[in-house]
């Protein structure tokens, strides 16, 4: 049943009236039908009964808005096509259409049941439906009741609604809002779609606490609706509306490319009759298109572009006080800043500027060319790039590190060999008030053999040499708890080393052996002290007798062997 009062057959049914919204005084024309409806004002959204006004009321209403300049190019918007009287040019924007009538919530409409409103566009009203055959919620989305002249439904809003369920029809895709059903039923035309849960891409990013996406998140989001608009445009269908506002989240998350009422789509009479306007919704639309220069598949890609930047930024690239400034701003768009996205990569940034290039050579040329670039984006780890700036700042870092430690570390031991030296330095040293050696005995059976390869040129015979005798001055000692410790000369460290027992010395680094009371044997340190028992120890392993030791040893005998001849 058509959820209208019921009319006397004599009045005028399609006389309109003039009513207003008591709220923000918003004033409509409406069908005499409609009054004492239950009404939804589409500017404030306050509910109120339609209640007659004088026209000239209305009219002064009108008066008081700011008239369109007369240079200011006329963009036609979806909310401008469905109101007035239908004509076969779409009327100038800004033009109101009716409001929304509530007494179809509980209605019958073909197989489907009235539920609730969705929303409301400017060929028609969106409604939650039921159908009780497939059992499943859906959008139906009914063409406002615009009549010809002649009483029948028609004109250019009827062409382009009937235009966009045939455009719906022939894109199969994922990433397209479907279409199940167009038909009439009780004087209305309506569209049954695919209910999309999840909202607009324009109330998700209203709704998040930051207002905006991350770049991955976007980039990811948007792949499957540049899929989409690239299957339009291969079958002749440029969208012409692209915004926040007709990108839709499924159940799945998923978003999906919606709303073709104002497509231009190849070989439809009702997309010749506005080929060539500028045609789009106002904040939206490409800088050729607010020149009045026509709309192209690259303004397609303007629009995603700006739909990606609302995204990111929470904001619209322009916007203003009044239409005319912001048909001014359009025209001449100000440059997108970037600067405060987070997690924009470079990758992604040359992508957005490219989409939201002023001059159409500068964009992506066709969307499958976009597809490509946001799925690189989308692919891209951005925190590659960060963890490589960090992994090559860490190698700094540490490099940095370790030569300040290698430099303190080279200072500290120099200091601290410094002050070793100094101490040693004031150690005491015990002095010897006279030497004497005993001559060695001499192996009968190596009397008077050359020396052989393995004897070091000026080695003397093996010796048994006699400890010295100390002063009478007593010698300091170092108490040591051993000989590792002892970083002194061995003569130091008495209790840690008996000089009656030594026959030979050497140290652990050098390659040469001493005799125990020469200078060069008593400068040994106790921690480097190697001990030979005799002179054929030491050459076994790999020493030679030191020419220091040798000279002294020399002198030595030559003392010896001049007092003995005194005696004589």
């Amino acid at each position: 049943m058509d959820p209208t009062l019921k009319q006397d057959e004599t009045t005028e049914p399609h006389r309109k009236v003039a009513v207003a919204c008591p709220q923000c005084r918003q004033g409509y024309r409406l069908p005499v039908r409609l009054l004492g409806r239950k009404l939804v004002c589409r500017h404030c959204r306050t509910e109120f009964r339609a209640k007659e006004i004088d026209s000239s009321e209305l009219n002064n209403l009108r008066a008081s808005s700011t008239e369109r300049p007369s240079d200011t190019p006329r963009i036609t918007t979806s909310d401008s096509i469905g109101g007035g009287d239908a004509s076969d040019s779409p009327p100038r924007a800004g033009a109101r259409s009716i409001a929304i009538d509530t007494r179809w919530v509980g209605q019958k409409l073909g197989r489907y049941k009235i539920l609730s409103i969705l929303g409301q566009g400017g060929m028609g009203v969106v409604w939650r439906g039921h159908d009780d055959s497939l059992r499943r919620d859906v959008a139906l989305k009914i063409l406002n009741r615009s009549k010809n002249k002649n009483g029948s439904i028609g004109g250019l809003s009827a062409e382009l609604f009937m235009q966009e369920a045939r455009a719906v029809a022939k894109l199969q895709h994922p990433s397209v809002v479907s279409i199940f059903e167009v038909a009439e039923d009780q004087g209305q035309v309506f569209l049954a779609l695919e209910l999309m849960e999840g909202g607009t891409l324009k109330e998700y990013v209203d709704r998040k606490e930051n207002r905006r996406l991350s770049p991955r998140e976007l980039f990811n989001l948007m792949v499957g609706p540049a899929k989409a608009l690239a299957l339009a445009h291969d079958r002749g269908i440029i969208h012409r509306d692209i915004k926040p506002g007709n990108l839709m989240f499924d159940d799945h998350g998923h978003l999906k490319l919606m709303d073709f009422g104002l497509a231009d789509v190849r070989d439809e009479e009702a997309s010749e009759k506005i080929r060539g306007k500028a045609v789009g919704s106002l904040g939206w639309i490409a800088p050729e298109t607010a020149r009045g220069q026509g709309t192209t598949k690259l303004s397609d890609i303007y629009g995603m572009g700006l739909v990606m930047l609302y995204a990111l930024t929470g904001r619209p690239l322009v916007h203003a006080s009044s239409r005319t400034k912001l048909i001014a701003l359009h025209q001449n768009p100000p440059e997108p800043d970037f600067s405060k996205v987070r997690g924009l990569t470079a990758m992604g940034e040359a992508v957005l500027r490219k989409c939201l290039a002023v001059d159409q050579a500068d964009r992506f040329q066709t969307a499958h060319e976009l597809v490509a670039a946001l799925q690189a984006c989308a692919d891209e780890d951005p925190q590659a790039v960060t963890r490589q700036r960090r992994s090559h700042a860490t190698v700094a870092v540490v490099a940095v590190v370790f030569g300040v430690l290698i430099g303190v570390g080279g200072v500290v031991y120099y200091f601290l060999d410094l002050i070793e030296r100094e101490n040693q330095a004031q150690m005491p040293v015990a002095t010897f008030r006279e030497q004497s050696f005993v001559e060695p005995a001499v192996d009968e059976s190596q009397a008077g053999r050359a020396p052989g390869p393995g004897d070091a040129p000026d080695m003397p015979a093996p010796m048994t040499p006699v400890p010295p005798v100390a002063t009478t001055e007593p010698m300091t000692r170092v108490e040591f708890s051993s000989l590792e410790d002892a970083r002194v000369p061995w003569p130091r460290v008495p209790h840690l080393v008996d000089a009656s027992k030594l026959n030979l010395v050497g140290s652990a680094h050098g390659k040469v052996y001493h005799l125990p009371t020469t200078e060069c044997g008593q400068a040994i340190r106790a921690s480097n002290l190697v001990m030979f028992a005799t002179a054929d120890e030491a050459i076994a392993s790999g020493r030679t007798f030191c020419r220091q030791c040798a000279r002294s040893l020399q002198k030595e005998k030559s003392k010896l062997a001049a007092g003995s001849d005194e005696g004589n």
